[in-house]
């Protein structure tokens, strides 16, 4: 993607330790599931948007937790060694909890978080600046809010669980996760939680189109080309990530939308090719 010069991006979201179990065969009641492989990487809506942003040269700070403990540090060592701004993620004692993520030989996946992981606030001392943040939380302090408030573009995840108020030009959510929810009512629910500054509401349909909704007229953009592959975890964050680079470089939502859709459809290639090559090299 072309577009934006470097600018300074404050992402607010999750760093997980993603635990991904590859099943043999899909989940059922009662069974008892075989997994052919398990690895551990970084992951969370933080994560996955931020190290998007970075890869598109941007200067990302994460606004984040991490836990006092070996994980914790290793990763904050990784995030630092990739080039993000670490110095607004707070450590926190006791120990890093992992995220399970199941994954059935069709792509489906189920994904086990802890209620206290999930329930970690995000602190900051003192409003900050940026030229555009990205939030994914649930719940912000003060402090967060002062900032969203007088920075020049806001794009906000759409939260599904008790999500507070925040100043957000965009939002972006999921179809699956809202199924069967006409897209005016989605908008509704969006414009409470990112009041009057929201000007448009994207939605998402995973290898589908992609509706993009202004309160009154729905524009549908469809992908040049889709890919079916087993693994999309992340493939949704680095989504909103491509499109605040997007939008960044000048383009409009329904545009910036369309990039986005096409180069979240390249980067799970480039993931999987990654990932092909990193087993024949361990099987060899």
């Amino acid at each position: 993607m072309t577009g934006a010069h470097r600018k300074r991006v404050v992402v607010i979201g999750h760093i997980n330790h993603d635990r991904i179990w590859r099943l043999t065969e899909p989940l059922r009641a009662g069974g008892r599931i075989a997994w052919s492989s398990r690895e551990t990487r970084l992951g969370g809506g933080g994560y996955f948007t931020a190290r998007r942003l970075l890869d598109l040269g941007h200067g990302v700070a994460l606004l984040s937790n991490l836990m006092r403990d070996t994980h914790g540090q290793s990763a904050l060592a990784e995030l630092q060694d990739a080039g993000f701004d670490t110095t607004l993620i707070t450590l926190r004692e006791g120990e890093t909890d992992f995220a399970d993520i199941l994954l059935d030989p069709t792509g489906e996946r189920t994904i086990l978080s802890s209620e206290r992981r999930l329930s970690r606030t995000f602190l900051l001392d003192r409003a900050i600046e940026a030229e555009a943040f990205y939030v994914n939380a649930p719940k912000l302090p003060p402090t967060i809010l002062a900032s969203l408030r007088q920075a020049p573009l806001v794009v906000s995840q759409l939260p599904l669980r008790e999500g507070e108020m925040r100043p957000a030009d965009i939002m972006v959510g999921s179809k699956a996760d809202l199924a069967g929810r006409p897209i005016a009512d989605i908008w509704t629910m969006a414009r409470r939680l990112a009041t009057d500054r929201l000007t448009h509401l994207v939605m998402t349909d995973g290898p589908g189109a992609i509706s993009v909704y202004d309160g009154r007229e729905e524009t549908t953009v469809s992908l040049t080309r889709t890919v079916s592959l087993r693994d999309t975890i992340g493939a949704g964050d680095t989504f909103s990530g491509s499109l605040l680079h997007a939008l960044l470089g000048g383009n409009d939502v329904v545009e910036a939308s369309r990039l986005a859709g096409d180069e979240t459809t390249a980067w799970l290639e480039r993931r999987e090719a990654q990932s092909h090559s990193a087993t024949e090299k361990s099987t060899s």
